[in-house]
């Protein structure tokens, strides 16, 4: 729980700085998941000072990043020669590039990391899993960002679409224990059954209250430069 709040502390330090515009520093970011969507982007408050698509080279899209249910992923990119992941390419403030970081729970937590390359005389970043586990399914929900991002990407044949779009979903079910730390080995049942517990109860705090609600956040005006209007 302490690296919880540490995340949480550091978190609305990122937002009170952003608060007072977006500073000088310029980010390529590569969105292929769940920030292909406008109103994803629009709730977290990051405004792109530009976008275009963008296609990833030797690369796969795969979801491999386990989500907090069981059987449940998230979409990673992961080297794959041949392959390509269809997104858009944002460019963010400094500022905003690293709030991204602790929607993507960067720092501290490290379930992503940040990996950064350079094609067609760009330096861009995307976000990479840090456990990647095979067999996991996106939601429904999930899926249809990335599907409905693709319908607009001109290097998306429809082909791909399709089977993006007939990729099969999972059902949010129960929260996992391990979401954040793998379980420990070798404990009694009943000492597993107690970190289980904790480790649930903790994600289920972490994910519902601490993750989800601000008290700086709101203060940033989606499409300004915050309390700063001075900058684009």
């Amino acid at each position: 729980m302490i690296r919880y709040l540490i995340w949480k502390l550091r978190f609305e330090a990122c937002n009170v700085k952003r608060l007072f515009g977006h500073g000088e520093d310029r980010l390529q970011y590569l969105a292929f998941g769940a920030n292909l969507s406008d109103a994803v982007m629009k709730k977290r408050r990051i405004t792109p000072l530009a976008a275009r698509p963008f296609t990833l080279r030797d690369h796969g899209l795969r979801f491999d990043h386990p989500a907090p249910w069981a059987g449940c992923g998230y979409a990673s990119a992961e080297p794959a020669p041949g392959e390509a992941v269809h997104g858009f390419l944002y460019t963010l403030s400094g500022r905003d590039a690293a709030r991204m970081d602790f929607y993507e729970v960067v720092p501290v937590l490290k379930r992503y990391r940040r990996t950064v390359i350079q094609q067609d005389g760009v330096e861009l970043f995307f976000y990479q899993t840090n456990r990647s586990t095979q067999a996991l399914k996106p939601t429904e929900e999930y899926l249809g960002y990335i599907v409905k991002g693709l319908e607009a990407h001109p290097d998306a044949s429809a082909e791909y679409r399709d089977v993006m779009a007939a990729t099969e979903t999972g059902v949010p079910g129960k929260f996992v224990a391990n979401y954040f730390r793998e379980r420990p080995g070798n404990r009694a049942d009943w000492a597993q059954g107690l970190i289980d517990f904790y480790q649930r109860l903790s994600l289920v705090i972490f994910l519902k209250v601490i993750y989800r609600y601000s008290p700086t956040a709101p203060l940033i005006r989606p499409g300004s430069g915050g309390i700063s209007n001075s900058e684009p």
